[in-house]
Protein backbone atom coordinates (compact mmCIF):
# COMPACT_ATOMS: atom_id res chain seq x y z
CA UNK A 1 0.00 0.00 0.00
CA UNK A 2 1.40 3.25 -0.87
CA UNK A 3 1.52 6.20 1.42
CA UNK A 4 -1.02 8.82 0.34
CA UNK A 5 -1.04 12.80 1.53
CA UNK A 6 -4.21 13.57 3.47
CA UNK A 7 -6.41 10.93 2.34
CA UNK A 8 -5.71 11.05 -1.57
CA UNK A 9 -4.00 8.79 -3.88
CA UNK A 10 -1.55 10.33 -6.43
CA UNK A 11 -2.49 13.67 -8.14
CA UNK A 12 -3.82 14.00 -11.67
CA UNK A 13 -6.13 11.30 -11.74
CA UNK A 14 -8.90 10.77 -13.77
CA UNK A 15 -12.21 11.78 -12.49
CA UNK A 16 -14.99 8.67 -12.02
CA UNK A 17 -18.11 10.53 -10.91
CA UNK A 18 -19.96 7.03 -10.46
CA UNK A 19 -16.96 6.22 -7.47
CA UNK A 20 -17.25 9.84 -6.63
CA UNK A 21 -21.01 9.89 -5.91
CA UNK A 22 -20.80 6.02 -3.84
CA UNK A 23 -18.45 7.86 -1.27
CA UNK A 24 -20.09 8.14 1.95
CA UNK A 25 -18.80 11.21 2.95
CA UNK A 26 -20.29 12.39 -1.05
CA UNK A 27 -23.50 11.42 -0.14
CA UNK A 28 -23.84 12.78 3.30
CA UNK A 29 -22.71 16.37 1.46
CA UNK A 30 -25.79 16.03 -0.73
CA UNK A 31 -28.29 14.65 1.94
CA UNK A 32 -27.39 17.82 3.85
CA UNK A 33 -27.26 20.03 0.75
CA UNK A 34 -31.01 19.02 0.99
CA UNK A 35 -31.78 19.85 4.33
CA UNK A 36 -29.88 22.71 3.95
CA UNK A 37 -32.45 23.75 1.14
CA UNK A 38 -35.44 22.67 2.88
CA UNK A 39 -34.43 24.71 6.41
CA UNK A 40 -34.37 27.71 3.98
CA UNK A 41 -37.28 26.73 2.10
CA UNK A 42 -39.51 26.16 4.66
CA UNK A 43 -38.66 28.93 6.61
CA UNK A 44 -38.82 31.79 3.39
CA UNK A 45 -42.06 30.49 1.94
CA UNK A 46 -44.40 29.77 5.60
CA UNK A 47 -42.03 31.08 8.19
CA UNK A 48 -44.22 34.72 8.32
CA UNK A 49 -48.16 35.12 8.79
CA UNK A 50 -50.20 38.40 8.70
CA UNK A 51 -53.20 38.83 11.06
CA UNK A 52 -56.32 39.81 9.49
CA UNK A 53 -56.49 43.13 11.05
CA UNK A 54 -52.85 44.37 9.37
CA UNK A 55 -51.32 43.96 6.19
CA UNK A 56 -47.65 43.47 8.36
CA UNK A 57 -46.10 40.22 8.23
CA UNK A 58 -45.05 38.82 11.32
CA UNK A 59 -42.47 35.64 11.98
CA UNK A 60 -44.01 33.08 13.42
CA UNK A 61 -41.46 31.87 15.76
CA UNK A 62 -42.51 34.56 18.81
CA UNK A 63 -43.40 37.28 16.39
CA UNK A 64 -39.46 38.28 16.09
CA UNK A 65 -37.76 38.90 12.92
CA UNK A 66 -34.25 37.94 14.24
CA UNK A 67 -35.62 34.36 14.54
CA UNK A 68 -36.22 34.09 10.62
CA UNK A 69 -33.55 36.04 9.43
CA UNK A 70 -31.15 33.44 11.68
CA UNK A 71 -32.90 30.14 10.29
CA UNK A 72 -32.87 31.40 6.84
CA UNK A 73 -28.98 32.14 7.27
CA UNK A 74 -27.86 29.36 8.64
CA UNK A 75 -30.03 27.71 5.97
CA UNK A 76 -28.06 29.62 3.03
CA UNK A 77 -24.83 29.52 4.35
CA UNK A 78 -25.05 25.95 4.89
CA UNK A 79 -26.54 25.54 1.47
CA UNK A 80 -23.43 27.37 0.07
CA UNK A 81 -20.52 25.76 2.50
CA UNK A 82 -22.07 22.31 1.06
CA UNK A 83 -21.92 23.36 -2.45
CA UNK A 84 -18.35 24.74 -1.89
CA UNK A 85 -17.25 21.34 -0.25
CA UNK A 86 -18.28 19.66 -2.95
CA UNK A 87 -16.69 21.20 -5.56
CA UNK A 88 -13.66 20.74 -3.69
CA UNK A 89 -13.86 17.18 -3.21
CA UNK A 90 -14.24 16.96 -7.02
CA UNK A 91 -11.35 18.82 -7.53
CA UNK A 92 -8.91 17.34 -4.70
CA UNK A 93 -7.47 14.57 -6.58
CA UNK A 94 -5.73 17.05 -8.98
CA UNK A 95 -4.37 19.02 -6.30
CA UNK A 96 -0.82 18.17 -6.16
CA UNK A 97 0.62 20.46 -3.53
CA UNK A 98 0.74 18.47 -0.29
CA UNK A 99 0.64 22.17 1.92
CA UNK A 100 -2.73 22.73 -0.51
CA UNK A 101 -4.22 19.25 0.16
CA UNK A 102 -3.39 19.93 3.95
CA UNK A 103 -5.34 23.19 3.87
CA UNK A 104 -8.48 21.88 2.28
CA UNK A 105 -8.47 18.77 4.61
CA UNK A 106 -8.09 21.02 7.70
CA UNK A 107 -10.50 23.52 6.20
CA UNK A 108 -12.88 20.86 6.24
CA UNK A 109 -12.60 19.52 9.44
CA UNK A 110 -13.00 23.29 11.01
CA UNK A 111 -16.24 23.98 9.68
CA UNK A 112 -17.33 20.11 10.12
CA UNK A 113 -16.39 20.96 13.91
CA UNK A 114 -18.38 24.13 13.72
CA UNK A 115 -21.37 22.40 13.07
CA UNK A 116 -21.16 20.34 16.34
Amino acid sequence: MEPAAYGAGKAGGAFDPQTFIRQPHTILRIVSWLFSIVVFGCIVNEGYINQPNTPEQFCIYNRNQNACNYGITVGVLAFLTCLLYLALDVYFPQISSVKDRKKAVLSDIGVSEMHK
